[in-house]
């Protein structure tokens, strides 16, 4: 079993956490529809749900990027003894948080499903409708991306997740899990329940989509109590990452996640300006108030995990142990290249010293919307989402 995974022992044998106390206020729309069943909360509702299980699991599984430095990612790394590059062309794919879908075994499997099934039955235990706004979003949140993830794990090596059919259906759009007798797909949950019962557009930056062109997938679960500072601390790490802004073209181009939950904007689109100059770390003229319909980045469809849905190792370079050379000159701690392929390397070197230059600028984990873009960063001979 590899190390690099820590393995929960324990099931979760009830998710509910009995008697604990917390009250969590929030407004909510009307789904509508067969999701209408699910617009109703109780706002004095004492229950609160524990999803300490599911954090020891994302611990365990999420391998942490870390904040944007804003700088397209140039160049690809490259197999010894060959022309091909195992890793993606998207300028994007040195963003958002991954999964270690390469190094789980079955039991990492088994844990997750299992899990996920505990959520799946919890309504039946408890209703919704009995459970605080707060406890339902940080519910509706969690199972989303238990699902993602299960799914994904399932049926690893995934590289892409646009042309991934369940059933004949797009991965997303396929009927998953089944809640209070509701069939209901990943969208379902998104846009038709969550999406339309909270109008406030934090919301959106907590489903993980399974691709890297989305929001970052969290080490930690949402809670109740912390749901709307959760998602702040997404929304800030992903309005202020290229695949969110994209400053770095011949115009300002966005995430099409946004004009995909533009209802979630009032005024449309200077609603939607107002809210992303609210979370950038610092006012730029980069970002100006919209001119008619906001032009869009395409959407980076990679699978987030480490080796771009590859397993196994490629390559002469790749039939050896990874060496690491410490601060001493000395070699140790060699790792499997099955553990750390080439392309995974790539990205762990950008992440370590992305971070050392953070700290030596004293902004470690924050960034700024401004970008002054040299020429070739501002051409687009490299991909902008698009994955081979």
């Amino acid at each position: 079993m590899p190390s690099s995974i820590r393995t929960v022992r324990r099931f979760a044998a009830s998710v509910l956490a009995g008697c604990a106390l917390a009250v969590s206020p929030a407004a909510l729309a009307q789904p509508s529809g067969e999701f209408a069943r699910f617009a109703d909360a109780d706002e004095r509702s004492r229950v609160v749900i524990d999803y300490n299980v599911w954090t020891e699991l994302l611990n365990g599984i999420v391998f942490d990027v870390g904040h944007s430095n804003r700088r397209p990612a140039m160049g690809r790394a490259q197999v010894t003894g060959s022309l091909l590059s195992p890793e993606t062309n998207s300028r994007y794919r040195y963003e958002n948080n991954r999964v270690v879908y390469h190094l789980m075994e079955d039991d990492h499997r088994e844990l997750i499903s299992a899990y996920r099934a505990e959520l799946e039955a919890l309504p039946s235990q408890t209703p919704l409708s009995g459970l605080s706004p707060n406890e339902q979003l940080a519910y509706w949140l969690n199972l989303h991306n238990v699902v993602v993830i299960d799914e994904l794990a399932q049926r690893y090596p995934v590289r892409r997740l646009d042309t991934l059919r369940i059933n004949g259906q797009p991965f997303h759009d396929a009927k998953l899990i089944t809640i209070e007798g509701v069939p209901l797909s990943l969208n379902d949950i998104r846009l038709r329940i969550v999406g339309a019962g909270w109008d406030d557009p934090l919301v959106m930056y907590g489903f993980f989509s399974g691709a890297i062109g989305g929001p970052a997938v969290r080490n930690e679960a949402f809670t109740g109590a912390r749901v709307w500072d959760q998602l702040r601390l997404n929304a800030r790490e992903f309005v202020n990452a290229l695949r969110g802004i994209d400053t770095n073209r011949r115009q300002t181009m966005i995430s099409p996640l946004y004009g995909e939950h533009r209802d979630l904007f009032a005024d449309w689109p200077m609603g939607l300006y107002a809210h992303l100059s609210s979370i950038a770390a610092a006012a730029s003229d980069d970002l100006a108030p919209f001119e008619g319909e906001p032009a869009y980045i395409n959407y980076d469809w990679a699978i987030a995990d480490l080796t771009n849905g590859r397993m196994g190792c490629e390559g002469a370079i790749n039939t050896s142990p990874v060496t690491v050379v410490s601060s001493g000159g000395s070699t140790s701690n060699a790792i499997d290249c099955r553990v750390l392929p080439v392309q995974a390397r790539a990205l762990v070197e950008v992440v370590v010293n992305r971070r050392l230059e953070f700290l030596r600028q004293g902004r470690l984990g924050q960034v700024t919307i401004r970008d002054v873009p040299t020429a070739s960063e501002r051409g687009d001979s490299e991909g902008d989402g698009e994955s081979r």
